[in-house]
């Protein structure tokens, strides 16, 4: 019986030096702690169904140093055999078969998505592109969805001015539908601080929306958004013609310094040309600039021009805006002076 009770206890203590071991690595969080060669979590994108196999060449890449037999051994013993497509995030505060069941089950960590205020779709949707699965045709075909954008109060004319700038949470792997949705949705709420009821009731959020995408291109300094809210209204108002140099900017697809020949472009969003506001808007408006559209400044003021220290000058009648203009003028061509003066002192 000796031989036979010696021979158990072997195989125990056998068992015990190899599992032993071996199930503490699985289940502690020190392993990977110990396996990752910096602090920072790694990211790993899978833009189809990845073989659970694959995975370990991939985190060795990033800077996982492993073992591959015990990360193998861990991969058999959990039966997980794929990853499906996805966004995922190795912590060293997690465990190995904490880690594998994460990417077997498809437990995604979400991304951060943000859209930049003052932008136009093209330069939207290549944001998107940089921060999504999909890619530009995916968002343009959401886009240009006239039924499915008016499922969600919108339209092809009027959905940048709803594509709310803010740094999102969302998932990689969500469809652009999804992603347009929720940036409208998300203008929706802002607009809902401004309007009594519900924004779609009337014109008034749209106006609202149209204005503030003026003001968001025609902005330098923070404190004059109101101001200018108030100066827009004032004209129209009135009856006068906005001439807003941000919509013949928008009219001619860039944005540079005008000359004299483009406010006499033919456009339906030369505010120079047409009456009242253009027929959408022209970027999508932070917060901010919606605030000055919705409850911009009371004064009575028609008029403004750039100024030398890079504010605007405002007026309430035209004789001091020519004045104010000559000034930004004679700066101008002063500038222009001290840079010819400059390029042929390098000669």
């Amino acid at each position: 019986m000796k031989p036979f009770i010696l021979q158990i206890a072997f195989f125990l203590a056998s068992f015990l030096l190899v599992f032993y071991p071996r199930n503490y690595l699985l289940h502690s969080d020190r392993f990977l702690q110990k396996s990752l060669s910096s602090q920072d979590d790694i990211s790993l994108y899978f833009d189809h169904a990845q073989p659970m196999d694959s995975v370990f060449c991939l985190l060795e890449k990033k800077g996982l140093s492993m073992n591959s037999e015990i990360f193998n051994w861990a991969r058999r013993l959990s039966g997980w055999k794929s990853v499906p497509k996805g966004h995922y995030l190795v912590s060293n505060n997690s465990s190995l078969d904490q880690l594998l069941e994460k990417l077997g089950r498809g437990l995604q960590d979400p991304i951060s998505l943000t859209i930049l205020p003052g932008k136009n779709i093209e330069s939207i949707i290549e944001q998107l592109d940089r921060q999504s699965l999909y890619g530009v045709n995916d968002f343009l075909e959401v886009l240009n969805d006239e039924t499915w954008l008016s499922e969600i109060n919108s339209n092809t004319t009027r959905v940048l001015g709803q594509l709310y700038p803010e740094t999102y949470s969302v998932y990689w792997t969500d469809k652009p539908k999804t992603i347009i949705g929720r940036l409208i949705s998300e203008s929706t709420k802002a607009l809902s601080n401004f309007i009594d009821g519900d924004p779609f009731t009337s014109s008034q959020w749209e106006e609202i929306i149209i204005m503030a995408s003026i003001i968001e291109w025609e902005y330098r300094f923070e404190e004059e958004k109101k101001r200018i809210g108030g100066l827009y209204w004032n004209r129209l108002n009135k009856n006068m013609r906005l001439q807003a140099d941000p919509t013949v900017n928008f009219a001619l697809g860039e944005r540079r310094r005008l000359l004299y020949e483009d406010y006499n472009f033919e456009h339906p969003y030369n505010t120079y040309q047409i009456n009242g506001l253009p027929p959408g808007p022209i970027t999508n408006p932070s917060y901010s600039s919606l605030e000055a559209a919705a409850n911009p400044e009371s004064h009575e003021y028609l008029y403004m021009v750039a100024s030398p220290n890079g504010t605007h000058k405002f007026s309430t009648s035209y004789e001091d805006h020519l004045k104010a203009s000559k000034i930004w003028r004679d700066w101008i061509q002063e500038q222009y002076r001290i840079k010819k003066q400059l390029e042929q002192s390098s000669f």
